[in-house]
């Protein structure tokens, strides 16, 4: 067992940005990004909540196989230290909640709570996973499984909020968007819980601990010359005009594609 965990923290050099690594990465998230969306944008709901399903349960055994890693420690003795900070609550990693919301929520019962799930994929989780998937300084380290699993994890923020869009595009409104912004508030409130109850661990879920300065560049700057309320609120105000945007990027790209499609019948 512990060679097998060796293994898995085999290292390599950190890739950069736009890296060999990187690239070869983003080929399958940007073509799938594409295909599933495209194919399976009027799949039955079954054949829907089957492809969901199965990128979640790919990235709950590599978020198991994730958590077991950064908790073993390989030497004479191996050992075992947990960290909360590692616990999976971060804003990238709310596809894990929200998915199953989606999935086993009944939608006729609970319209809001699953529209409210719907936007926060494909409004809130996308948007990080692209920058995430983008800029992969913030994930990248020297442990392979950790960068293969940090850029699958991110890339399929990307291709299942694409996807989740165009299955429910007729259905989203900006109602959809206000109710994102709910979740998001909650899930949130729930993190600056964890943040200040393991305190004086620095543990800062969201980026929104109030009692350390945060790790974010331009946030640490406001944080430490503003105060914890103002970057805490701009940054909120931030998370709403990126969710907006999303939203009204979205949609315009659904309309242009309906529009043309319409004059080619």
């Amino acid at each position: 067992m512990d060679d097998f965990l060796h293994f898995l923290q085999s290292e390599m050099e950190m890739p950069g940005v736009f890296s060999w690594f990187h690239f070869v990465m983003l080929i399958p998230i940007i073509g799938l990004s594409f295909v599933i969306p495209y194919f399976f944008k009027d799949a039955k709901e079954k054949t829907y909540k089957r492809i969901l399903f199965i990128f979640w349960v790919i990235l709950i055994i590599l978020e198991i196989f994730k958590q077991i890693i950064k908790a073993f420690h390989y030497g004479n003795p191996s050992y075992w230290e947990y960290s909360i900070r590692d616990f999976p609550f971060s804003i990238c990693s709310m596809i894990y909640y929200f998915v199953p919301i989606i999935l086993f929520v009944n939608k006729d019962k609970h319209p809001k709570i699953v529209d409210a799930a719907v936007g926060y994929m494909c409004f809130i989780s996308l948007f990080m996973g692209l920058i995430v998937c983008i800029y992969t300084d913030m994930v990248m380290s020297n442990l392979i499984f950790i960068n293969i699993q940090s850029l699958i994890h991110h890339g399929s923020q990307v291709i299942v909020g694409i996807y989740i869009y165009a299955w429910n595009r007729k259905n989203i409104r900006i109602e959809t968007v206000y109710r994102s912004l709910i979740a998001f508030a909650i899930t949130a409130g729930i993190a600056i819980i964890i943040n200040v109850a393991f305190y004086p661990n620095f543990i800062n879920m969201f980026f929104i601990n109030p009692t350390r300065i945060t790790n974010l560049p331009i946030g640490s700057f406001v944080q430490e010359k503003l105060g914890y309320p103002v970057y805490l609120l701009l940054l909120l105000t931030l998370i709403a005009f990126v969710t907006l945007g999303t939203y009204y990027f979205e949609t315009w790209i659904y309309k242009l594609i309906s529009n043309k499609n319409n004059k080619t019948k």
